[in-house]
């Protein structure tokens, strides 16, 4: 076994010990020094491979991922129905959804998050510790390397003060857990604001090959403007003017563009979008985390549409419904055409939508393609064909049909996805159920042998988001004119560089802000933190029904799990959960 493989197979645990409170005391320097400096970290590519570890885990906090799944499923863009006994988890999903989260956490996913968010920061400390301790001159570009981890770290605490509040904010390897405190909001924003400033500096500014996937200038000006867009919300202070000087600092960088298809930013493995900032890199085969949302989604036999074989792909779960899909512009423009289909005469009736946004959701009868001339979906999409329905039971009568059947359990219903969803669970028997909820497809999905973990690079920032964070902050600040020019590039990609479709100053509302987001990073993890900035985020919801959240807006916040209560007697509560 190399030392790589010797470093990436132990340090994970010692940052679980450290930074999720399992230890009661300092941990011995004999515990991590299986990995002497002097046998490793003692060259470029040694010290590339010490940091790949933290990259590795920003990977496990995005999509579907615990973190993930907090962001999303607490926001009115995703929903995971209990179909059956699919997908009820010990109530997990109903607790996201209906904001009932519990202390006690009894299926996990809420420690998860805790422990994976502080995990990552943990393995950035370890790197930066283990770095400031080598001999003098053993690290040529040490300074730039503390600074790409420091600012890493960042990322990770920002996504844990987002959902918690109050949290710890530990820069030291060796902190003894048990005197880690959470400290408020507005101070930890404080520290990660300070943090990203002074690393700035001595982050790259190549973009490119060699900083794909990796901290750069632009990625810690895009954090820092996603903070200053909430920092009312953080600290009670707005910060508009500080969010635009940060988007200013990407946007006139020149080294990023919007792509012409919206479908090309997710497409592909690990493709290198010119519009994409920062990335966390997937694969099936690697072991890096996968992109496993369109699976987490989409019917089994959904696939076929894809080019992708039955049946081990799709676990029909994660949908939207009409209470967020009633923001799309549905208008389109519909074809017949005559195309000739394993020997037969099929008359397809095909759509093309004017917002190439609106088709990352399937909605309708689902048809089989290859996944390649069905490519980007919101052109001539097939959505009715003459041909026979629903005969597909898994083996050579595939060439019998065009439209796909549900095969589960036999029953043979037409897989037809619809945005009504009336109830959160139903029975296997109700077999509308099965298929209510639109199905996310922007991550488009790849044919091959790594279905269930797709290689699509996750997106964290993006330049379409930039330029909504400033079109925003422009409004707040009263500058129509550059509001308006800024969601009117966004909206002219979006309808194919039309702008037939531009705002006007009547449209710079909030709802209308609000909605554009939506519309344009959905399913991007950043939903849940633009409800709470609108003030939207506890209101109710009416497919599938859910009340208002309590008066209090305790809910915002999720509750710190008993299981790091229990173990670290310095942490406190936030308000409105029960006291352990």
């Amino acid at each position: 076994m190399n030392r790589l493989s010797i470093m990436i197979k132990w340090a994970p645990p010692i940052f679980l010990l450290l930074l999720t409170g399992a230890a009661c005391t300092k941990l011995d320097v004999k515990t991590y020094s299986s990995i002497p400096s002097s046998i490793f970290w003692q060259n470029a590519a040694e010290i590339a491979a010490g940091k790949a570890p933290s990259y590795s885990q920003l990977g496990n906090v995005v999509g579907h991922s615990n973190t993930g799944n907090q962001i999303e499923i607490t926001s009115d863009e995703m929903v995971y129905p209990t179909r059956g006994t699919d997908w009820y988890d010990g109530g997990q999903w109903a607790r996201m959804y209906y904001h009932t989260a519990d202390p006690s956490d009894v299926d996990g996913n809420l420690n998860g998050t805790w422990s994976d968010l502080n995990n990552g920061a943990g393995d950035c400390n370890f790197v930066i510790y283990t770095l400031q301790n080598l001999p003098a001159g053993t690290d040529v570009n040490l300074q730039a390397d503390l600074a790409e981890m420091a600012t890493l770290r960042s990322l990770f605490y920002y996504k844990a003060m987002d959902l918690w509040g109050n949290i710890p904010y530990v820069t030291n390897f060796k902190v003894d857990p048990t005197t880690v405190t959470n400290i408020p909001q507005a101070q930890v924003f404080d520290s990660l604001e300070l943090c990203l400033k002074t690393n700035l500096p001595y982050l790259s500014s190549t973009v490119g090959t060699a900083t794909y996937g990796k901290v750069t200038k632009y990625m810690a000006f895009s954090l820092l403007a996603r903070m200053y867009l909430n920092a009312q919300h953080y600290t009670g202070t707005a910060r508009w003017a500080d969010c635009i000087a940060m988007c200013d600092s990407v946007i006139n960088s020149g080294n990023y563009s919007l792509e012409q298809d919206y479908f090309d930013v997710f497409h592909g493995v690990n493709n290198t979008s010119k519009e994409n900032i920062f990335v966390a890199p997937m694969s099936g085969t690697q072991p890096i985390a996968g992109n496993g949302i369109v699976q987490a989604s989409i019917q089994f036999n959904s696939a076929l549409t894809f080019g992708i074989p039955c049946c081990g792909y799709g676990n029909n779960g994660a949908s939207t419904t009409r209470d967020f899909y009633q923001y799309f512009d549905t208008t389109s423009t519909y074809y017949d055409s005559t195309v000739t289909v394993n020997g037969r005469t099929v008359i397809n009736h095909t759509r093309t939508f004017n917002d190439q946004r609106t088709a990352q959701y399937l909605i309708g009868q689902q048809f089989q393609g290859d996944g390649i001339t069905n490519y980007p979906p919101y052109k001539y999409w097939i959505v009715d064909n003459n041909d026979p329905c629903c005969t597909y039971d898994g083996d050579a009568s595939t060439a019998l049909t065009t439209r796909i059947g549900d095969d589960y359990n036999s029953i043979k219903s037409p897989v037809i996805y619809f945005d009504t969803m009336t109830h959160f669970t139903a029975s296997t028997t109700e077999f509308t159920f099965r298929h209510a909820g639109l199905r996310n497809i922007k991550y488009w999905p790849q044919p091959g042998p790594n279905n269930g973990s797709m290689g699509n690079a996750w997106v964290i920032f993006r330049l379409a988001d930039i330029l909504l964070m400033r079109g925003e902050a422009e409004y707040n600040l009263g500058m129509t004119g550059p509001a308006l020019a800024d969601f009117n590039t966004v909206r002219a990609r979006a309808y194919s560089g039309s702008h037939a479709h531009d705002w006007v100053a009547g449209d710079l509302t909030p709802d209308n802000i609000l909605a554009e987001r939506g519309r344009e990073l959905a399913w991007e993890d950043v939903r849940r933190t633009d409800l709470v900035r609108f003030g939207k985020y506890t209101m109710a919801r009416n497919y599938p029904p859910k009340p208002a959240d309590a008066g209090d807006n305790h809910t915002i916040f999720l509750p710190i799990p008993n299981t790091q209560l229990n173990t670290n007697k310095n942490l406190t509560q936030n308000p409105g959960y029960p006291k352990n």
